[in-house]
């Protein structure tokens, strides 16, 4: 015999007899196996059905928790954001009034504005109390030609409400304070829980606040958590019922009862009661209807109570199906193990017939089996599709793809919450994605929306589409320096709108890298144009729009430090009308405020040209801060804008130098180590000098 042949001899009858006794060890180990997971396969699968079901009540517990505190935390800071917003109104009117009003007007003025300021819930309004128990504005009601001593008003529980309010003003500054309070729409004079939040306002001795009845906050809620239960649904007959201890039904057969319905089971009440009386929770058996039937069927359920406000939490499944399942689950085994035996059988006959070709063919067979896993493979992760895994073969390999399949369906979970988000951010977020070059390669609808120009009108585009003309080069300048060091830019702009109108933003700019390769710039924005406004009401002169006495004083010092880092020479003009009071003497204040008009807008166009701020420091007194390149251009500037004013042709009947309106002006220069009072009160000696040698003239402080 050939050795050959006594080896494929061998080989095939060791592959038989292998084969053989690892079939009836098979069949020995799969009818045992049939035996004992028989028995447990109900147990186990009313246990993981328990399971479940505490998970789902688990989820909604969890949420109405979250809920719960999440509105106490957002109501705190509402609250406390409408005081800050009241107080900054009131200071800007009181710092814009108190050198031209009495503080009755100033007074009057802040209480109007507070007292008629709306909100969309209808519910909040601002009151006003004086830190020694007076009531300002009260119940939406003005009281300053009144006076309404609250100093000791108290609530249901006996606390003074007022007294108490006054003490965190003084001590704290500002602060929230519950008490118990009527509603102003009430109709009766029952007392609800309020939070409130008040700022002490120091100028007049006052606190400004605002509250919220907790009770209504709470409703509202409510109503919200129960909405989204009520639309909860998870299996086939899956969903969440709601009840209260007091015996309401709030979500009874997964539909949300508004008004709540009395419940129309007690007993039924009562073991949903009992059981959910543990800190955990706890099971309950009874009948009941489904969805989609009239006749009721053994049913377990899992319950949970939310102790703060009643609420019995619970969801059940029907003892029939579960049933089903486990009997399916055991023809399935049945059926398995004995088509495996059949199989086994049939595999033998096969065997003994080709055994030896498949040991030639194994290798190949076993390739072919892993390419088709590989192509099932790269199929899903091109298409995010799931395997088929009744198309796999190997054991492994349907692991592999069950496990594939998990990821696969998480990350289509994750893709569409991302792109809920995105969707979010895009409408909301006012954001922009540029190349290397700033050309406009994305858009966010929130951009789109502030500046007025479709997407299609922005891609490919830069972003000096939207630039404004009052925004210098060397700004963008520098800020591309920033962006060429990889830093992150911040800073404010001035856009233009495609209508025309200008809008401020805020601005956080910074690179983009793929592979450790700088890309782009992604910039996000924030709309800060009524911040803007606020800014320069705060820093404008009314009458002549010109910058302000409070702006001066932060200009002038920016000014001595630009002087001091870049060895600038620094000047200050100061400039006065000519024999001013005789004007407003002779034609009335109406032709001296036109009078001052005309002088602030001819002072705009003649240093406008200038690197220089244009201030009306009070009455007539005007001044000018400005970089000239010498004092002797400085001295001109002066004589010129001197001139400039004779010419307005301002009849002045009255003036002892001119039959027209003058001016005189003092400069002067910021010496070395000089601070701004010596600066400013130099320039007002030369301003002295100039009105004492004959006035219409120009002087410098020597």
């Amino acid at each position: 015999m050939k050795i050959s042949n006594f080896i494929s001899k061998s080989i095939f009858l060791v592959s038989i007899i292998s084969v053989i006794f690892v079939l009836l060890v098979t069949i020995f180990f799969q009818y045992n196996n049939f035996l004992k997971e028989s028995n447990e396969i109900k147990k186990t699968y009313i246990k993981q059905k328990k399971q479940h079901l505490e998970k789902e009540v688990e989820k909604v517990y969890n949420y109405i928790e979250f809920k719960e505190k999440e509105t106490n935390q957002k109501l705190r800071i509402e609250l406390k954001h409408k005081v800050e917003n009241a107080y900054n109104i009131a200071m800007i009117i009181y710092e814009q009034y108190k050198d031209k009003k009495n503080d009755d007007e100033i007074k009057e003025l802040i209480v109007n504005i507070l007292k008629n300021y709306s909100f969309p819930n209808k519910r909040n309004y601002y009151y006003i109390n004086s830190n020694t128990g007076r009531a300002i504005l009260f119940n939406k009601k003005s009281y300053l030609d009144t006076y309404k001593n609250i100093w000791n008003m108290h609530d249901s529980t006996g606390e003074y409400i007022i007294r108490k309010q006054s003490i965190i003003a003084l001590k704290q500054g500002s602060g929230f304070v519950k008490n118990y309070f009527v509603k102003p729409d009430g109709k009766n004079a029952k007392q609800f829980p309020k939070l409130s939040y008040i700022k002490n306002f120091e100028p007049f001795n006052w606190h400004i606040g605002i509250g919220e009845y907790l009770d209504d906050e709470e409703e509202l809620v409510k109503d919200e958590i129960l909405n989204y239960i009520a639309s909860i649904r998870y299996d086939e007959n899956g969903y969440i019922f709601l009840n209260t201890i007091n015996k309401k039904a709030l979500i009874f057969n997964g539909e949300k009862q508004s008004p709540a319905i009395e419940y129309p089971n007690y007993e039924l009440l009562k073991k949903q009661i009992d059981a959910s009386s543990k800190k955990t929770g706890g099971f309950i058996n009874y009948k009941f209807k489904k969805l989609t039937s009239d006749q009721k069927y053994e049913k377990i359920a899992f319950v949970k109570r939310f102790e703060k406000w009643g609420w019995i939490i619970g969801t059940g499944a029907y003892i029939d199906e579960i049933d089903e399942i486990i009997e399916q689950k055991k023809l399935f085994l049945k059926n398995s193990v004995f088509f495996q035996l059949e199989l086994g059988f049939l595999f033998i006959l096969f065997i003994i017939l080709v055994i030896y070709l498949i040991s030639q063919k194994t290798s190949s067979l076993i390739n072919n089996h892993i390419e088709n896993f590989i192509n099932e493979f790269n199929i899903a992760t091109k298409d995010l599709k799931k395997i088929n895994v009744h198309n796999l073969t190997y054991k492994e390999f349907k692991m592999l793809a069950t496990s594939l399949n998990k990821i696969l369906e998480q990350r289509n979970k994750d893709y569409e919450k991302l792109e809920r988000y995105n969707n979010i951010i895009n409408e909301h977020v006012i954001s922009s994605t540029t190349n290397l070059e700033g050309i406009i390669t994305d858009v966010s609808q929130a951009f789109c929306d502030i500046s007025g120009y479709k997407k299609e009108e922005l891609i490919g585009k830069t972003h000096s589409i939207i630039r404004h003309p009052d925004i210098e080069d060397s700004f963008y300048k520098s800020i591309w320096q920033e962006l060429s060091k990889n830093n992150i830019f911040k800073g404010e702009i001035k856009n233009r709108k495609k209508d025309g109108q200008s809008y401020w933003v805020d601005i956080i700019i910074q690179p983009i890298y793929e592979d450790d390769k700088k890309i782009g710039y992604t910039a996000i924005k924030h709309d800060i144009t009524d911040k803007k406004r606020i800014e320069e009401i705060s820093i404008t002169d009314e009458l002549t729009k010109l910058f302000n006495r409070r702006y001066f004083n932060k200009k002038i010092e920016d000014g001595i430090k630009i002087s001091k880092e870049s060895d600038k020479l620094f000047c200050l003009i100061m400039i006065d009308i000519d024999y001013f009071k005789n004007y407003n003497d002779t034609y009335g204040h109406q032709q001296g405020d036109e009078a001052l008009f005309r002088i602030s807008n001819s002072l705009t166009d003649y240093f406008n040209s200038l690197d220089n701020y244009n201030f009306r420091l009070g009455g007539e007194e005007f001044a000018v801060l400005l970089f000239p390149e010498t004092k002797e251009k400085a001295l001109n500037y002066a004589n010129e804008f001197r001139e400039k004013v004779k010419k307005l042709n301002i009849a002045h009947s009255t003036s002892k130098v001119s039959q027209v309106v003058t001016v005189s002006c003092g400069i002067a220069f910021l010496e070395e180590n000089m601070q701004s009072k010596e600066f400013y009160i130099n320039a007002d000696k030369a301003l002295y000098k100039a009105k004492e040698s004959g006035r219409d003239k120009v002087c410098t402080f020597n």
